[in-house]
């Protein structure tokens, strides 16, 4: 699909340094068709002070919209493929109708983050004229993906703008290095975990990131993250050891309650 001679090819990128919560930045080139013997053009870049990775392919994506919105008639084009990298828009672009019609939760319950955005997402999709599919594309296999990679890069390095829509939430270092934080799914268990992260999603429910505890080896083994209520969040401080009590919904794991805070050390803290 991504090969089509006639279409005007809209190559966005995003990115954040220090994800979540470091400065991030937007781009999108375009790579117009090949009729039109047109070098490839920057569109866009912006940097943003504080942000997620996340968020910057998000919003890239929707600006791309923006642009084919207001552009119109005037791009002389029948088709638009916005292309990304992102496997978070790819996977989930056809599923925000319905979140938005379950109010913004996914059909396991689970709230969803960046909920602003899909918003916006779905209002300017309703206002493009022309024909317009998103694609995913491995990045940085080209000199089109490679201008639109060094495009973010270089607005990221100086910020100008606020992405209100963000919430830092409190943060410490995780006690392991690399990677990301993936659903807690061994459910129905009491484990020790470690916060290293709370947020807040929207007005009333309560992100945690933690370190989960391997007892067997002593050390901290996964990066993961669950949800709780008000009052269970307020009670879990940040760099702090707690064995507490999940629900058995693999789909939306909880932690339900705080059976006791633990005082001691894992190897490699």
């Amino acid at each position: 699909m991504s090969d089509d001679p006639h279409a005007l090819k809209l190559f966005t990128d995003g990115n954040c340094y220090k994800n979540p919560g470091g400065a991030g930045a937007i781009a999108c080139v375009a790579k117009f068709p090949e009729s039109w013997n047109r070098d490839d053009e920057v569109i866009f870049n912006e940097g943003f002070y504080e942000t997620s990775n996340n968020r910057m392919e998000l919003q890239a994506c929707i600006k791309a919209h923006e642009y084919v919105a207001t552009q119109g008639n005037a791009l002389g084009v029948q088709r638009v493929l916005i292309v990304t990298d992102s496997l978070y828009i790819t996977d989930n672009y056809k599923r925000a109708p319905a979140w938005r019609a379950n109010k913004w939760r996914s059909a396991s319950g689970r709230p969803l983050e960046n909920s602003d955005l899909w918003k916006r997402f779905l209002s300017v999709r309703t206002k493009v004229k022309v024909r317009t599919d998103i694609v995913w594309q491995k990045g940085k296999r080209s000199a089109t993906l490679k201008m639109v990679d060094r495009a973010a890069k270089e607005a990221g390095k100086r910020p100008q703008s606020i992405d209100r829509g963000f919430r830092s939430g409190k943060v410490a270092p995780s006690k392991i290095v690399g990677g990301s934080a993936y659903l807690y799914v061994t459910c129905g268990r009491d484990e020790i975990i470690r916060i290293y992260r709370t947020g807040l999603i929207r007005k009333t429910d309560h992100k945690i990131t933690f370190d989960l505890y391997n007892e067997a080896s002593d050390s901290y083994s996964q990066k993961c993250y669950a949800y709780t209520d008000a009052q269970t969040a307020s009670e879990l401080h940040r760099q702090h050891c707690y064995r507490v009590r999940f629900n058995s919904d693999t789909r939306y794991p909880i932690i339900l309650s705080i059976l006791e805070e633990m005082v001691y050390t894992a190897v490699g803290s």
